[in-house]
């Protein structure tokens, strides 16, 4: 039986999710925005919650200049379909505590992944759904209650 479909399959399932965790792990307080650059493909598209379609380096504008003073996003159920050899649909659910409610919001990320040049899988395109969050917190308070 030849088992490279599988290894390969299961090693990029492996990329992606760590991918979507160091996302996650990226996306907190006092955060250096350039440090999840490196997580998307130089084209990718990133949109924001409020339909904004901005590139990864300007990723910071989903703040709008009022960075919560703690935020950790916690990612719960990450689900990766494979479109091809070199492309993936993944959704991953995730809901985010703050200083200043907890949960303060939570909702999913739709990711497109891409395999690059050298084979690694990055995002090619991120849809930021927030389908709610406590009207209190940060989100609510920097974007208006869902």
């Amino acid at each position: 039986m030849d088992t490279s479909y599988r290894l390969s399959r299961s090693d990029d399932r492996s990329m992606i999710l760590a991918v979507v965790h160091r996302y996650a792990h990226t996306g907190r307080d006092k955060m250096d925005f350039a440090d999840m650059v490196p997580l998307f493909a130089a084209d990718a598209v990133i949109v924001l919650p409020d339909g904004k379609q901005v590139p990864p380096d300007r990723l910071s504008d989903v703040v709008r200049g009022k960075e919560a003073k703690y935020i950790r996003h916690h990612v719960t159920t990450v689900d990766i379909r494979f479109l091809g050899a070199n492309e993936a649909a993944v959704e991953s659910f995730f809901f985010a505590v703050t200083d200043q409610a907890a949960p303060d919001h939570w909702g999913f990320w739709r990711d497109r992944f891409t395999r690059q040049a050298d084979g690694c899988l990055l995002i090619s395109r991120r849809e930021i759904h927030v389908d709610g969050g406590a009207p209190h917190g940060w989100f609510g308070r920097t974007h208006g209650a869902n």
